[in-house]
Protein backbone atom coordinates (compact mmCIF):
# COMPACT_ATOMS: atom_id res chain seq x y z
CA UNK A 1 0.00 0.00 0.00
CA UNK A 2 1.48 3.09 -0.80
CA UNK A 3 1.51 6.29 1.08
CA UNK A 4 -1.19 7.98 -0.21
CA UNK A 5 -3.46 5.05 0.35
CA UNK A 6 -3.19 4.15 3.69
CA UNK A 7 -6.10 5.51 5.64
CA UNK A 8 -6.13 7.89 8.20
CA UNK A 9 -6.60 4.85 11.02
CA UNK A 10 -3.86 3.33 13.27
CA UNK A 11 -3.31 0.00 11.97
CA UNK A 12 -2.43 -3.38 13.92
CA UNK A 13 -1.50 -6.09 12.44
CA UNK A 14 -1.83 -8.89 14.72
CA UNK A 15 0.40 -11.78 13.96
CA UNK A 16 -0.44 -15.47 14.67
CA UNK A 17 0.38 -15.78 18.59
CA UNK A 18 -0.85 -18.65 21.10
CA UNK A 19 -3.38 -18.54 23.47
CA UNK A 20 -0.60 -19.25 26.25
CA UNK A 21 1.20 -15.63 25.49
CA UNK A 22 -2.23 -13.71 27.02
CA UNK A 23 -4.72 -13.58 24.19
CA UNK A 24 -8.12 -14.52 24.84
CA UNK A 25 -10.85 -14.59 22.32
CA UNK A 26 -12.22 -11.16 23.23
CA UNK A 27 -8.67 -9.72 22.24
CA UNK A 28 -9.08 -11.66 19.17
CA UNK A 29 -12.19 -10.00 18.11
CA UNK A 30 -12.13 -7.43 15.37
CA UNK A 31 -11.67 -4.09 16.45
CA UNK A 32 -12.66 -0.34 15.88
CA UNK A 33 -9.50 1.51 15.52
CA UNK A 34 -9.65 4.93 17.09
CA UNK A 35 -8.35 7.75 14.49
CA UNK A 36 -4.75 8.41 14.45
CA UNK A 37 -2.97 10.85 16.84
CA UNK A 38 -5.94 10.55 19.26
CA UNK A 39 -4.03 9.45 22.84
CA UNK A 40 -6.52 7.45 25.17
CA UNK A 41 -6.35 8.53 28.50
CA UNK A 42 -7.71 6.47 31.63
CA UNK A 43 -8.00 7.06 35.01
CA UNK A 44 -4.88 8.74 36.20
CA UNK A 45 -2.75 9.50 39.29
CA UNK A 46 -4.15 12.21 40.94
CA UNK A 47 -2.96 15.43 40.44
CA UNK A 48 -2.20 16.42 43.77
CA UNK A 49 -0.55 13.27 44.23
CA UNK A 50 3.44 14.08 45.30
CA UNK A 51 5.26 13.33 42.40
CA UNK A 52 8.39 10.75 42.34
CA UNK A 53 8.42 11.23 38.57
CA UNK A 54 7.67 13.76 36.78
CA UNK A 55 7.57 14.43 32.67
CA UNK A 56 6.30 17.26 31.15
CA UNK A 57 6.25 17.84 27.65
CA UNK A 58 9.54 16.71 26.96
CA UNK A 59 10.99 16.34 22.91
CA UNK A 60 14.24 15.15 21.67
CA UNK A 61 15.37 14.85 18.24
CA UNK A 62 18.25 13.70 16.64
CA UNK A 63 19.23 15.20 13.33
CA UNK A 64 15.67 15.37 11.49
CA UNK A 65 14.51 11.95 13.04
CA UNK A 66 12.11 13.26 15.82
CA UNK A 67 11.76 10.24 18.78
CA UNK A 68 10.17 11.84 21.70
CA UNK A 69 7.38 14.67 20.98
CA UNK A 70 5.79 16.35 23.58
CA UNK A 71 5.41 13.65 26.22
CA UNK A 72 4.04 14.31 29.54
CA UNK A 73 3.07 11.72 32.23
CA UNK A 74 3.92 11.44 36.14
CA UNK A 75 4.56 8.53 38.66
CA UNK A 76 3.32 9.48 42.25
CA UNK A 77 4.64 7.74 45.63
CA UNK A 78 4.69 3.91 45.58
CA UNK A 79 3.37 3.49 42.14
CA UNK A 80 4.53 0.76 39.84
CA UNK A 81 3.87 1.86 36.25
CA UNK A 82 5.29 -0.05 33.21
CA UNK A 83 6.71 1.70 29.84
CA UNK A 84 5.58 0.25 26.84
CA UNK A 85 5.62 0.39 23.30
CA UNK A 86 7.32 -1.32 19.94
CA UNK A 87 10.85 -1.00 18.79
CA UNK A 88 12.03 2.43 18.01
CA UNK A 89 9.13 3.99 19.71
CA UNK A 90 11.75 6.34 22.04
CA UNK A 91 12.20 4.37 25.41
CA UNK A 92 15.67 4.08 25.33
CA UNK A 93 15.82 7.87 24.68
CA UNK A 94 13.42 8.58 27.43
CA UNK A 95 15.45 6.59 30.26
CA UNK A 96 18.41 7.92 29.39
CA UNK A 97 16.92 11.54 29.84
CA UNK A 98 15.31 10.67 33.30
CA UNK A 99 18.70 9.30 34.07
CA UNK A 100 20.75 12.47 33.21
CA UNK A 101 22.82 10.76 30.33
CA UNK A 102 20.48 13.04 27.43
CA UNK A 103 19.12 16.14 27.56
CA UNK A 104 16.23 16.52 26.07
CA UNK A 105 15.37 19.41 23.14
CA UNK A 106 12.85 21.41 25.23
CA UNK A 107 10.57 20.47 28.54
CA UNK A 108 11.67 19.03 31.64
CA UNK A 109 11.86 16.21 33.96
CA UNK A 110 11.83 16.73 37.50
CA UNK A 111 12.69 13.38 40.52
CA UNK A 112 10.96 14.20 43.72
CA UNK A 113 10.94 18.05 42.50
CA UNK A 114 14.17 18.92 41.50
CA UNK A 115 15.71 18.58 38.57
CA UNK A 116 17.89 15.72 37.11
CA UNK A 117 21.32 16.65 37.95
CA UNK A 118 20.33 16.90 42.17
CA UNK A 119 17.40 14.64 41.56
CA UNK A 120 19.13 11.61 40.12
CA UNK A 121 20.93 10.21 43.27
CA UNK A 122 17.40 9.18 44.22
CA UNK A 123 17.25 6.76 41.18
CA UNK A 124 18.14 3.13 41.50
CA UNK A 125 18.48 1.53 38.44
CA UNK A 126 18.63 -1.87 37.14
CA UNK A 127 20.48 -2.44 33.59
CA UNK A 128 19.29 -4.99 30.55
CA UNK A 129 21.37 -7.90 31.61
CA UNK A 130 23.59 -7.84 28.04
CA UNK A 131 24.76 -4.29 29.22
CA UNK A 132 27.23 -6.27 32.01
CA UNK A 133 30.78 -6.78 30.58
CA UNK A 134 30.56 -10.49 31.99
CA UNK A 135 34.53 -10.61 31.91
CA UNK A 136 34.85 -7.91 34.52
CA UNK A 137 35.97 -9.62 37.70
CA UNK A 138 33.77 -8.72 40.42
CA UNK A 139 31.89 -10.52 43.13
CA UNK A 140 28.01 -9.33 43.71
CA UNK A 141 28.98 -7.75 46.77
CA UNK A 142 31.90 -5.83 45.30
CA UNK A 143 29.00 -4.66 42.41
CA UNK A 144 26.58 -3.59 45.25
CA UNK A 145 28.77 -1.90 47.28
CA UNK A 146 30.75 -0.06 44.64
CA UNK A 147 26.65 1.73 43.68
CA UNK A 148 26.67 2.65 47.74
CA UNK A 149 30.43 4.19 47.32
CA UNK A 150 29.91 5.32 43.93
CA UNK A 151 33.70 4.16 43.40
CA UNK A 152 34.73 0.81 43.46
CA UNK A 153 35.88 -0.93 46.67
CA UNK A 154 38.92 -1.82 47.68
CA UNK A 155 38.21 -3.00 51.33
CA UNK A 156 34.76 -3.08 51.76
CA UNK A 157 33.90 -1.83 55.44
CA UNK A 158 31.34 -3.09 58.01
CA UNK A 159 28.57 -0.90 57.35
CA UNK A 160 28.99 -1.12 53.76
CA UNK A 161 28.96 -5.27 54.34
CA UNK A 162 26.06 -5.07 56.29
CA UNK A 163 23.68 -2.83 54.17
CA UNK A 164 25.26 -4.33 51.05
CA UNK A 165 24.13 -8.53 52.68
CA UNK A 166 20.50 -7.04 53.74
CA UNK A 167 20.00 -5.68 49.35
CA UNK A 168 20.84 -9.24 48.58
CA UNK A 169 19.34 -11.07 50.94
CA UNK A 170 16.29 -9.33 50.17
CA UNK A 171 16.42 -10.34 46.38
CA UNK A 172 17.41 -13.77 47.29
CA UNK A 173 20.80 -13.21 46.20
CA UNK A 174 22.60 -13.37 49.75
CA UNK A 175 23.96 -16.55 48.71
CA UNK A 176 25.59 -15.26 45.67
CA UNK A 177 27.32 -12.37 47.67
CA UNK A 178 31.34 -13.82 46.89
CA UNK A 179 30.57 -15.19 43.63
CA UNK A 180 31.84 -14.15 40.53
CA UNK A 181 29.51 -12.08 38.69
CA UNK A 182 31.08 -13.77 35.20
CA UNK A 183 29.74 -16.95 36.82
CA UNK A 184 25.98 -16.12 37.31
CA UNK A 185 23.02 -16.83 35.21
CA UNK A 186 21.02 -14.68 34.05
CA UNK A 187 18.20 -14.83 36.58
CA UNK A 188 21.08 -14.29 39.26
CA UNK A 189 22.56 -11.56 37.01
CA UNK A 190 19.66 -9.57 37.59
CA UNK A 191 18.97 -10.20 41.54
CA UNK A 192 22.60 -8.72 41.64
CA UNK A 193 21.77 -5.72 40.28
CA UNK A 194 18.59 -5.75 41.44
CA UNK A 195 19.73 -5.44 44.78
CA UNK A 196 22.76 -2.94 44.06
CA UNK A 197 19.85 -0.34 42.87
CA UNK A 198 17.67 -1.35 46.25
CA UNK A 199 20.79 -0.89 48.51
CA UNK A 200 20.77 2.58 48.02
CA UNK A 201 17.24 2.95 49.16
CA UNK A 202 15.99 4.81 46.00
CA UNK A 203 12.72 7.45 45.97
CA UNK A 204 12.51 5.82 42.26
CA UNK A 205 13.57 2.14 40.77
CA UNK A 206 14.07 2.33 37.01
CA UNK A 207 14.08 -1.25 35.53
CA UNK A 208 15.38 -1.67 31.89
CA UNK A 209 14.13 -4.61 30.21
CA UNK A 210 14.89 -6.88 33.50
CA UNK A 211 14.18 -9.77 32.25
CA UNK A 212 15.68 -9.45 28.53
CA UNK A 213 18.13 -12.53 27.93
CA UNK A 214 17.33 -14.28 30.94
CA UNK A 215 15.69 -18.04 30.93
CA UNK A 216 12.18 -18.56 31.58
CA UNK A 217 12.34 -19.62 35.62
CA UNK A 218 14.81 -16.75 35.97
CA UNK A 219 12.14 -14.89 34.65
CA UNK A 220 9.41 -15.84 36.21
CA UNK A 221 11.51 -15.23 39.61
CA UNK A 222 12.37 -11.95 38.28
CA UNK A 223 8.41 -10.94 38.44
CA UNK A 224 7.94 -12.14 41.66
CA UNK A 225 10.66 -9.60 43.07
CA UNK A 226 8.89 -7.01 40.79
CA UNK A 227 6.02 -7.43 42.43
CA UNK A 228 6.74 -7.27 45.84
CA UNK A 229 8.51 -4.15 44.87
CA UNK A 230 4.96 -3.46 43.16
CA UNK A 231 3.32 -3.64 47.01
CA UNK A 232 5.66 -0.82 47.93
CA UNK A 233 3.65 2.54 49.36
CA UNK A 234 7.35 3.97 49.31
CA UNK A 235 9.10 3.49 46.15
CA UNK A 236 7.93 4.40 42.83
CA UNK A 237 9.04 2.62 39.84
CA UNK A 238 9.04 2.37 36.12
CA UNK A 239 9.77 -0.59 34.24
CA UNK A 240 10.29 -0.95 30.42
CA UNK A 241 9.30 -4.38 29.60
CA UNK A 242 7.41 -6.27 26.87
CA UNK A 243 6.99 -9.27 29.50
CA UNK A 244 2.82 -9.15 29.46
CA UNK A 245 3.35 -11.61 32.78
CA UNK A 246 5.41 -8.81 34.63
CA UNK A 247 2.74 -6.06 33.37
CA UNK A 248 -0.05 -7.87 34.29
CA UNK A 249 1.52 -8.68 37.85
CA UNK A 250 3.14 -5.35 38.59
CA UNK A 251 1.49 -2.71 36.94
CA UNK A 252 -0.60 -0.01 38.74
CA UNK A 253 -0.74 1.67 35.19
CA UNK A 254 0.86 1.73 31.70
CA UNK A 255 1.96 4.29 29.62
CA UNK A 256 2.57 3.13 26.09
CA UNK A 257 4.80 5.29 23.73
CA UNK A 258 4.99 5.83 20.32
CA UNK A 259 6.92 8.55 20.18
CA UNK A 260 4.08 10.95 22.03
CA UNK A 261 1.93 9.18 24.67
CA UNK A 262 -0.29 7.12 22.69
CA UNK A 263 -1.93 5.65 25.98
CA UNK A 264 -2.11 6.09 29.75
CA UNK A 265 -4.08 4.52 31.97
CA UNK A 266 -4.79 1.29 34.21
CA UNK A 267 -3.86 -2.30 32.44
CA UNK A 268 -7.22 -3.21 32.65
CA UNK A 269 -8.60 -0.13 30.92
CA UNK A 270 -5.94 -0.45 28.28
CA UNK A 271 -6.77 -3.91 27.50
CA UNK A 272 -10.64 -3.48 27.45
CA UNK A 273 -10.15 -0.23 24.92
CA UNK A 274 -11.06 -1.48 21.22
CA UNK A 275 -7.52 0.16 19.52
CA UNK A 276 -5.40 -1.20 22.36
CA UNK A 277 -6.81 -4.20 22.89
CA UNK A 278 -4.27 -5.68 21.07
CA UNK A 279 -1.59 -3.65 22.08
CA UNK A 280 0.64 -6.57 23.13
CA UNK A 281 1.13 -7.69 19.37
CA UNK A 282 2.05 -4.61 18.54
CA UNK A 283 4.95 -4.21 16.10
CA UNK A 284 8.59 -5.49 17.27
CA UNK A 285 6.76 -6.87 20.48
CA UNK A 286 4.91 -9.94 19.68
CA UNK A 287 7.90 -12.63 19.73
CA UNK A 288 8.84 -11.24 23.13
CA UNK A 289 5.24 -11.96 24.27
CA UNK A 290 5.60 -14.93 22.35
CA UNK A 291 8.28 -15.68 24.65
CA UNK A 292 7.48 -14.69 27.61
CA UNK A 293 4.44 -16.40 27.86
CA UNK A 294 6.06 -20.13 27.80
Amino acid sequence: MSPTDRPDRLEIEAPVVSVRAGLGPASRKPRSLRPAGVPFRGTLPEPSAPRVLDVKNVSKRFGDRVVLEDVSFHVPIGEFLCLCGPNGAGKSTLLKIVLGLLEPDSGSVTIGGLPIAKGRRKVGYVPQRKSFDRDFPATAIDVVVANLRGRWPLVIHDDEREIAMAALARTGAAKLAHSQMRDLSGGETQRVFLARALATKPDLLVLDEPTAGVDVGGRAAIVDLMAEISSSDIIAAVLVTHNLQAIARCAERVVYLERHVRAWGLWDELQREEELGAIQVTAGDHRAAAMDGD
